[in-house]
């Protein structure tokens, strides 16, 4: 369904109604540097149909916008381009990305957008940017790309957060089974990877060639901060292989750590189990089996070899 729909004359909003007759008596009526721009949210395959027909888009265009599983990027048609980006949210160590597809006309700009955040915001940052936006569609295209790659930085930033709350985990002093939160943490990276990387040749091109000349050195500023965002995914992927590996390494010292007090701890009940052993053979001419005070001063002498043997273990640091 069509969400919004404005002609933009001079930089300043005239709302237009939401049908494929609006749009299409709104673009006859267009001025010489007035444009439309159109937001469509999750639209069915006559929605679609309908407004890219009135545009005039390019059918193999209209089909790669329906469907919401396109790598990012940037594809150039005879009277306009198309581009496919991905929006990009974080919770609960979980990365969540949407699609947004976009056309880029002479006269139009429309946006497809398949679930996620709305671009409200970016809108309406647009609108009160009236000088830029009188430049045409491609001032507005500049924000709405923009709005969605500074949120990347944002995402990166509350990743790196959640990165650091692993590496003082896996350093605590208290056992901790956060493998799994680092291998989570390593799956949602590389979903974030998915979506920002294949973006940055597409983003390039725009900065250097595809955009108009006055409007490059915005795209060259979105370029910049797509590289800070890939960059930022390359620290935290490098941080989360560096606390995987601290992590196996302290489990490894701590089943060492298990391993040399058990081996202490049978080696101390050894020596009660090999005396009590030698007094159980029942036979008749044994050392001290008259003497009275013979069972006593066996016991002392378990309780002796035991305490030294204790005494030993934990000098060394076995226990």
């Amino acid at each position: 369904m069509i969400i919004d729909c404005a002609v933009y004359r001079d930089g300043v909003r005239e709302t237009t109604e939401h049908d494929s007759e609006s749009l299409d008596a709104a673009l006859s009526r267009l001025g010489e540097d007035d444009f439309l721009w159109v937001g469509i949210g999750n639209p069915t395959a006559d929605e679609m149909q309908r407004v890219g027909d009135s545009l005039g888009l390019h059918p193999l265009a209209v089909e790669d916008a329906l469907e919401a599983h396109q790598r990012p990027k940037v594809e150039k048609y005879s009277d306009h381009t198309f581009i496919s980006i991905r929006t990009v949210s974080y919770s609960d160590d979980d990365i969540t990305t949407h699609e947004v597809n976009i056309f880029l006309g002479e006269k139009f700009l429309l946006t497809v957008r398949h679930g996620g955040p709305t671009l409200r915001n970016a809108r309406k940052a647009a609108e009160g940017m009236i000088e830029p936006l009188s430049h045409g569609p491609t001032a507005a295209l500049y924000a709405v790309v923009d709005s969605i790659v500074d949120h990347y930085e944002e995402v990166a930033a509350e990743l790196e957060t959640d990165v650091q709350e692993v590496e003082t985990s896996v350093f605590g002093a208290e056992r901790t089974n956060d493998s799994s939160r680092i291998y989570r943490l390593k799956r949602e990276t590389l979903e974030f990877r998915r979506a920002v990387l294949p973006l940055r040749e597409p983003i390039h091109r725009l900065a250097l060639a595809t955009a108009p000349e006055d409007a490059r050195p915005y795209f060259r500023d979105i370029a910049d901060h797509l590289a800070r965002a890939a960059e930022a995914i390359d620290s935290i992927d490098h941080l989360l292989d560096n606390a995987l590996q601290a992590h196996l390494a302290q489990l490894s010292v701590q089943q060492n750590e298990d391993m040399r007090k058990l081996t202490a701890g049978a080696t101390i009940f050894a020596v009660p189990t090999a005396i009590a052993g030698v007094y159980g053979m029942n036979f008749e001419h044994m050392p001290e089996l008259s003497w009275t005070y013979g069972y006593p001063m066996c016991l002392a002498v378990i309780a002796g070899l035991c305490g030294y043997i204790y005494r030993r273990f934990k000098k060394s640091g076995w226990l």
